[in-house]
């Protein structure tokens, strides 16, 4: 119930009563054991669909978007910062909060794809020898999608594929956060996009807008509040493009030197972006890998004090239990919900929950 509870941010009362009212079935540990004691055991499943009741009911209040949906890139130009973690949690977070979430994977070490279950690097040949079930290997990607609609977009005779609605992984089910997954095919995507002609850095954009009224097989925006981009942590016309979709970038900067150098890198594209093509996405920068008893910790976050009004309001602190939770292929938050991370996490999701609701609102930050 506590565990429970921090997920949706709740008391243990207030679970009970949902859980009664909701008409959704609860698992009792008798059911997985027998003779266990019958206390309620909540699935991953089981709390995003009491989620997504709470929304239904009017207990979360989120008006109606003018411009559905809400698009956030988390990227910065250095590995190792919690890029991914924080694209995982963000997703896992959000969708608790009753939003309507998809994470897209476009960096090619797949690592959200493994957090969220799936395996990025076996075939289907493979999967009976290591025993993986045949569901947790990715077929298709966000390049699956992105390449055919490059056809089209510039006319081509070629004939490639439509993807279908597979595409989308259901990791937690119907009412949990959608995953378009990665795998070494995600690199095809810089391809055709560096083979693309005209403004290349605006076709993912594009390709969102026209998703809405239904023209872009396996794919449909209107479906989700907010749509998430793990990017690769380079420069590149996938990760360009990405920005140029976005509302919001998110930038984990982990708390030394080469992070924040990176972090410079970042806000020279967002300007480039903005003087090609008028667009400015929102900048958000997250501290991570926070230690008070690293002398280094202090200096960084005096650089970092000269961009004070994009900061988070809080930090992550460093933890094993990232590298961890990846191994699971089960993101912290659902593994350790009362953990300091998980914690740390639901925090930076309910301030960047207030960012988007605005945003959407408003008709977007464009």
């Amino acid at each position: 119930m506590r565990a429970a509870g921090a997920l949706l941010g709740v008391t243990d009362n207030t679970l009970r009563t949902y859980s009664d009212n909701a008409g959704i079935e609860v698992k009792r540990a008798s059911d997985f054991s027998p003779g266990a004691p019958p206390v309620r055991v909540f699935l991953p499943e089981t709390l995003f669909q009491l989620a997504q009741w709470r929304r239904a009911q009017g207990y979360i209040k989120i008006p109606q978007f003018a411009r559905s949906p809400i698009v956030l890139a988390i990227y910065v130009i250095k590995g190792g910062t919690g890029k991914t973690t924080t694209a995982v949690e963000l997703a896992i977070h959000l969708q608790m909060m009753g939003l309507r979430v998809a994470l897209i994977d476009i960096d090619i070490q797949g690592n959200a794809t493994q957090s969220m279950g799936y395996e990025p690097d076996l075939t289907m040949d493979e999967a009976t020898a290591y025993e993986v079930n045949a569901d947790a290997i990715v077929q298709d990607t966000f390049a699956s999608i992105m390449l055919p609609f490059l056809d089209r977009s510039r006319g081509s005779l070629a004939l490639r594929a439509e993807v279908g609605e597979g595409v989308i992984k259901k990791p937690f089910g119907e009412h949990g956060p959608h995953l378009i997954p990665a795998d070494t095919f995600i690199g095809d995507l810089e391809q055709g996009l560096a083979l693309a002609k005209g403004q290349r850095e605006l076709y993912i954009r594009q390709m969102i807008e026209a998703s809405k009224d239904g023209s872009v097989p396996g794919f449909n925006a209107s479906n989700y509040d907010v749509i998430l981009f793990d990017c690769p942590p380079n420069v590149s016309f996938t990760s360009t493009a990405a920005m140029a979709a976005a509302d919001i970038v998110v930038s984990p900067i982990r708390l030394d030197a080469f992070s924040v150098k990176g972090l410079t890198k970042v806000m020279n594209e967002i300007t480039a972006m903005d003087e090609a093509y008028k667009l400015r996405p929102q900048l958000v920068i997250l501290p991570t890998h926070y230690s008070p008893h690293l002398a280094r910790i202090g200096r960084m976050q005096s650089q970092l004090n000269k961009y004070r009004d994009m900061l988070a309001p809080n930090v992550i602190s460093t933890s094993e239990e990232f590298p961890k939770s990846l191994e699971n292929y089960l993101p912290l938050s659902l593994q350790k919900p009362t953990s300091t991370p998980a914690s740390e996490y639901r925090m930076f999701a309910e301030f960047m929950f207030k960012k988007i609701v605005d945003l959407g609102s408003k008709g977007g930050g464009k």
